[in-house]
């Protein structure tokens, strides 16, 4: 795949041009998100490769891709997807292509609130996009809710998320729509100036559509500098719903000020 090349490529040359002023905040690898927001003004990007191993033996390999804007201060923009998605069944049929388009904001509406926690509130619609008769994307909208609370406690950074979900049925599966109710939990350790390690629990409610998931993860990441962090680590499924596990890599880079905060 040549996609990984251009995009160093183009984050080598973003970072020539510095800006002090720039600081990411990063939300990938984790499927937490943290209540804080993007600088003011910034345009952000999270770009990684995960490859998942399934357990009735088929895998997937996808590029999570998610552009963040901070529109004002506490309020950002998000645009994410698989940017691109390569399914493989364990009889070897293969499919591929970009998965379902979602578009959501984030506001931040109080700092250092009960027990020290920043908080905020996501709203995000996903768009049917994808071909769902090849399995790359849901074939019908889903709206999802998530209240986000935030602490740092010494060297420890802590993320919780409570999701709501109301996902579209096909047709086949007899239309309308169903809830999913989700958690994450996600504690990152920072180890020095330049490392840190994560771990997290997350669940997911079964649905027509999948049973129910509960998986780990753990993750490190390197700081290069401010502007820049990289990622990488594992998942590991703890119900039948969920893979059986999955390696990423990746990295989170401010890329430009569109706007002078």
């Amino acid at each position: 795949m040549k996609l990984p090349w251009l995009l160093l490529l183009a984050c080598s040359l973003v970072l020539r041009a510095e800006d002090p002023t720039i600081e990411v905040n990063p939300n990938r690898p984790t499927i937490a998100n943290p209540a804080l927001t993007t600088q003011q003004g910034l345009a952000e990007l999270e770009w990684g490769l995960q490859r998942s191993i399934f357990r009735e033996g088929g895998t997937s390999l996808g590029t999570p891709t998610l552009l963040k804007l901070g529109l004002v201060k506490d309020l950002e923009l998000r645009l994410s997807a698989p940017t691109y998605l390569r399914l493989a069944a364990a009889n070897g049929s293969s499919t591929g292509g970009p998965g379902d388009l979602n578009l959501g904001v984030q506001w931040c509406y109080l700092h250092d609130g009960l027990f020290g926690m920043d908080q905020a509130i996501q709203v995000a619609h996903t768009f049917p996009t994808a071909s769902s008769a090849q399995g790359l994307g849901n074939g019908a909208p889903i709206d999802t809710l998530t209240l986000l609370f935030s602490r740092d406690v010494g060297p420890y950074h802590i993320d919780v998320n409570l999701l709501e979900s109301w996902i579209g049925l096909t047709p086949e599966l007899g239309g309308g729509r169903t809830s999913q109710t989700a958690g994450t939990v996600s504690i990152t350790r920072n180890l020095n100036d330049h490392w840190s390690i994560t771990g997290e629990l997350y669940a997911f409610q079964a649905t027509p559509m999948n049973q129910r998931i509960i998986s780990n993860l753990w993750a490190l990441a390197y700081k290069v500098s401010k502007r820049l962090v990289l990622d990488a680590g594992v998942d590991v499924g703890l119900s039948q719903g969920a893979p059986r596990y999955s390696v990423f890599t990746g990295l989170t880079v401010g890329l430009v000020r569109f706007r002078q905060p």
